[in-house]
């Protein structure tokens, strides 16, 4: 900045007070995804789900929110799709008013246990620890970019 200075008697572009043209601006956060507005419906939780998995190329069904998960393997799953630069869409299996019913239907609809749990293309992946394992083989991006393993 001082050879800028001397050479041109100002301040190099970009770097005057108040100058954001080069900041990064870090974006706004993704809303997590709500299965209801908060109110009584009609229609089966399983539809709801089937409607989120099938329409969304990423989904995470986690306990808690993007920006506030409440458990470990949710926290893990996240940071795992964060570190790859990931699209994803998050649904809070936690959130009664929202998303009532969801924390056991999403078990019953993947004939899966555990929570966190990813779909890719539609597709059950798997839950944390199995999301972890895929990372380290090379598997999960594979799956990410919609190739298959062979």
């Amino acid at each position: 900045m001082e050879e800028a200075l001397a050479d041109t008697g100002g301040i190099p572009p970009g770097n005057a007070p108040g100058e954001t043209k080069w900041q990064s601006r870090s974006a706004r956060p993704k809303a997590d995804i709500k299965l209801t507005a908060g109110k009584a419906i009609n229609v089966p939780i399983e539809q709801l789900i089937e409607q989120v998995v099938k329409s969304n190329k990423v989904v995470a069904f986690v306990k808690g929110t993007r920006s506030a998960p409440q458990c470990g393997f949710s926290h893990k799953m996240m940071s795992i799709l964060n570190d790859m630069r990931t699209d994803y869409e998050v649904v809070n299996v936690l959130d009664e008013f929202h998303n009532p019913g969801l924390r056991d239907a999403i078990k019953e609809y993947s004939q899966w246990p555990t929570i966190p749990q990813l779909y890719v293309g539609g597709e059950f992946v798997g839950g944390s620890d199995i999301v972890e394992q895929m990372v380290g083989s090379g598997e999960l991006q594979l799956v990410l970019r919609g190739e298959q393993m062979s």
